[in-house]
């Protein structure tokens, strides 16, 4: 009898470790969030990474959609699911970086039934390829961005100049450290725009900030932005817009 008992018990505790081990190959816990890796989430044109142990956020990316609206980068105190959204950006790789939007970003029309992806050729693709056109042209890219390809105007069709681009990124309550790619994300150091008098400008992203008064670690003065324990500026690997 003590034996059917014992095999019993061992028959239980070998199935909860199996379903344990199980929830572990699975990566995943009940609200979506890798155990094993850090989880990437987005909240509107931020790209932001939950942490495996820590479960607060790390914004890594913004992308900009061309509009002068998107020039300015709120960073909420919390995610959805209450995470604190302390970082921005860490060390490489996961530092912060400035995207330029992909024109057809959002564009939802590639798969079929099932979700099946559409096969290339066939009239539902190109049914597809004319909304996603269609799609971008929405977009005040479309049609303008110019690759850079080095400082010679020569290879140009075009006279070129260069400007900085000025981000104002309003910081939140929570965040307690900044590291930024000073590029492009892709390692582009300039991003290319056709103006309407056929000219080009190339242009580098350059920071601005302010930051939440209830932040116990940074304040901000005409967009730079100090240490509140040793009253220095912060270095965040980008440059200030002056």
């Amino acid at each position: 009898m003590r034996k059917v008992i014992f095999r019993r018990c061992l028959s239980f505790v070998f199935l909860s470790i199996l379903l344990v081990c199980t929830a572990f190959i699975t990566g995943c816990t009940d609200d979506d969030r890798s155990v094993l890796q850090n989880t990437t989430i987005y909240v509107g044109d931020l790209t932001i990474e939950i942490g495996q142990w820590s479960r607060e956020g790390n914004v890594v990316g913004y992308k900009w959609d061309g509009t002068e609206e998107g020039l300015t980068v709120n960073i909420p105190d919390v995610t959805d699911h209450d995470e604190k959204i302390t970082s921005l950006g860490s060390y490489y790789p996961s530092m912060f970086e400035f995207y330029q939007k992909p024109l057809d970003d959002g564009f939802e029309e590639w798969t079929g039934p099932y979700g099946k992806p559409l096969e290339e050729g066939t009239q539902a693709w190109k049914d597809a390829e004319a909304a996603r056109q269609e799609y971008m042209k929405k977009s005040p890219l479309y049609g303008r961005l110019v690759e850079y390809e080095g400082e010679d105007e020569s290879l140009y069709d075009a006279p070129i100049s260069f400007e900085k681009l000025k981000f104002t990124i309003n910081l939140n309550r929570y965040i307690s450290s900044i590291k930024m790619n000073d590029q492009w994300a892709y390692r582009k150091e300039y991003i290319g725009i056709r103006q309407d008098d056929n000219s080009i400008v190339f242009y580098k992203p350059v920071v601005y900030f302010n930051c939440d008064p209830q932040n116990e670690n940074f304040y901000a003065e005409n967009g730079y932005l100090y240490s509140i324990k040793t009253k220095e500026l912060v270095e965040t690997g980008i440059e200030y817009y002056e």
